[in-house]
C-alpha cells in the first residue's frame, strides 16, 4: 500500500476523528444449499429500510429487500431470543452498565438461532426523503423455517490482546495503539468489532483498507497477523473530556462461507459506526439470524483505558 498514509483511529469526545475510509455498505447475502429439517414454518409481514445516499435506485431496493428479509426471520425466531437471551439484562442495560452490554454481545452469536425464508413476495415499496435524504422502504409477506443445527464444536476463534490497560495520554500520536492476535480453528472469514466507550460500535474488520479477511488455517495466525501489520490504519485509545477510565471490548465473530456485514446506519456520515449499542445489537441479530450456527462461532477481549 505504498501512497497511502497511515491513518490514525483516535476517539476524542465520543467521536472518532482523523478517520479518511468510509466502511462499504455492500452485504451480500449467500445461499447455502437445499434446507436441512426443519420446524414448523410461520408466514409474517415485515418491513425494511435503506438509507443510503450512496448506492442506486436498484442497490437501495435490493437492500431494503434484505433488511425485511432479515426482520422477518426475527420476528418469528427472535422474539423468543430476546426474552430469553437478552431480557433479563434490560434494567441493567437501560441503565447504562457496560460490563452487561459487553455480556449480550459475548452470548449474541452463541445464542442466536438461524432461519431461512422459504417463499415470499412484496406487498409494497416506497421512496421516502428524510433529512434530505433518500430512503427505500420494502414490505414483504415471508414464509420463515427455522433452521435445524448445532454449533460446530471444532469451529473455534480467539483473540488476544498484548495488555489488558491502555493509556490515553493527552495527545494523538502519544496514545496507546491497541493491538491483537487472531487465531482459528479452520478456514474462516473474520469479522471485528469495537464496543467503544461512547455506546457505539465500530466495524474494524473488514474495510477499505482491509477487505481480505480470509483466514487461512495452512497459513496461520502468523500469516493473518502479516496481512493486519500491512493495514494503514492504528487503532489508538482516546477517552471522552472529564473522563479518568472506560472499558471497551472488541467482538469478533468467524464465518465458514463470506457474508458481509451491513447495518443501514453505517453511512457515510457515520463513517462505519453503529451510533447505539441497541441499533448494533439489532443489526448483528438480524444478521446472525441468517447464518447456520454450524457455520459460525465468535470471541472477545476487554480491556481497560486510563488517562495518564
Amino acid at each position: 500500500m505504498k501512497g497511502i498514509p497511515v491513518v490514525h483511529l483516535v476517539k476524542v469526545v465520543t467521536q472518532w476523528t482523523e478517520v479518511s475510509f468510509i466502511l462499504p455498505l455492500l452485504v451480500i447475502f449467500t445461499s447455502f444449499g437445499s434446507l436441512n429439517a426443519q420446524t414448523d414454518t410461520s408466514w409474517t409481514e415485515a418491513t425494511g429500510k435503506c438509507y443510503s445516499t450512496s448506492v442506486t435506485p436498484e442497490e437501495g431496493w435490493q437492500r431494503a429487500r434484505r433488511d425485511a428479509e432479515a426482520n422477518a426471520i426475527r420476528d418469528v425466531l427472535g422474539i423468543h431470543l430476546t426474552e430469553a437471551t437478552f431480557g433479563v439484562k434490560a434494567e441493567s442495560i437501560n441503565s447504562e452498565n457496560k460490563s452487561d452490554y459487553f455480556s449480550v454481545f459475548s452470548e449474541l452469536s452463541r445464542s442466536t438461532t438461524s432461519g431461512r425464508i422459504i417463499a415470499e413476495e412484496v406487498l409494497d415499496k416506497k421512496l421516502d426523503v428524510e433529512n434530505n435524504n433518500p430512503v427505500y422502504a420494502v414490505k414483504i409477506r415471508a414464509k420463515v423455517a427455522k433452521d435445524i443445527g448445532e454449533p460446530d464444536p471444532g469451529f473455534n476463534v480467539d483473540i488476544r490482546l498484548d495488555k489488558d490497560v491502555y493509556y490515553d495520554r493527552g495527545s494523538l500520536d502519544l496514545n496507546d495503539v491497541v493491538t491483537y492476535s487472531i487465531t482459528a480453528s479452520k478456514n474462516c472469514y473474520l469479522y471485528l468489532f469495537d464496543i467503544m466507550s461512547n455506546d457505539s460500535v465500530l466495524l474494524l474488520v473488514p474495510n477499505p483498507y482491509f477487505t481480505d479477511n480470509f483466514y487461512s488455517v495452512e497459513g496461520g495466525a502468523e500469516a493473518f497477523q502479516q496481512k493486519l501489520a500491512k493495514l494503514p490504519i492504528k487503532l489508538r485509545v482516546g477517552l471522552p473530556p472529564g473522563k479518568k477510565t472506560s472499558t471497551e471490548m472488541l467482538y469478533m465473530v468467524a464465518l465458514k462461507k463470506k457474508i458481509d456485514f451491513y447495518s443501514p446506519y453505517m453511512t457515510n456520515e457515520s463513517l462505519g459506526i453503529i451510533p447505539t449499542y441497541q441499533s448494533a445489537l439489532l443489526d448483528l441479530q438480524k444478521w446472525l439470524v441468517r447464518i447456520p450456527q454450524n457455520l459460525r462461532t465468535s470471541a472477545s477481549a476487554s480491556f481497560t483505558i486510563r488517562r495518564r
